[in-house]
């Protein structure tokens, strides 16, 4: 048993140490998988705390069977999406007034990085999720797969496709 699901089955027994590990150890990766669908380093912070809430409310839901990244990463797909659902129905505040009430974007793995910056611009949702799990979160191609729920072919040619866009809009 991996083990984030030997956390999942210790928190679904009541032990509220090993949630903290769960956190400690997922984290990163959650961030790095959300992070492309808000574009926004805060709004990816409050879906994380979220996430890990209903994470905490949901695990009598969980399945010793079911992969546990995976199902913590649909937790926070699912909650990702229903936040950008709120806000895109939210029509009636002008835009100026939106972008006033935001927190400031700040990325915690950006600290002014042009890279990362041109990466978020140039990729595709999914070669910068790649890019993002396997260069900052350093999961390997075969666990991101996994967390992805697309065969490793398709992560190594997304990665390798990600890594050619990158390096012919550095060379420009």
């Amino acid at each position: 048993m991996n083990p984030i699901n030997a956390l999942l089955l210790q928190i679904k027994k009541g032990k509220r140490q090993a949630m903290q590990d769960l956190y400690e150890q997922t984290r990163r990766g959650v961030f790095a998988f959300i992070l492309p669908y808000l574009k926004d380093t805060q709004l990816t912070e409050d879906v994380m705390q979220d996430t890990y809430l209903k994470v905490m409310d949901n695990i009598q839901q969980y399945q010793v069977t079911t992969n546990g990244m995976n199902w913590i990463l649909t937790i926070a797909r699912n909650t990702a999406l229903n936040l950008i659902k709120v806000r895109d129905r939210e029509t009636q505040v002008e835009r100026e007034t939106l972008e006033a009430t935001l927190p400031s974007s700040r990325d915690i793995y950006d600290l002014g990085s042009p890279v990362i910056t041109l990466a978020k611009k140039i990729l595709d949702q999914d070669e910068q999720k790649i890019l993002f799990l396997y260069a900052i979160s350093e999961y390997k191609h075969r666990e991101i797969a996994l967390i992805m729920d697309i065969p490793i072919g398709t992560v190594t040619w997304k990665y390798n496709q990600a890594i050619k866009k990158m390096k012919g809009a550095l060379k420009k």
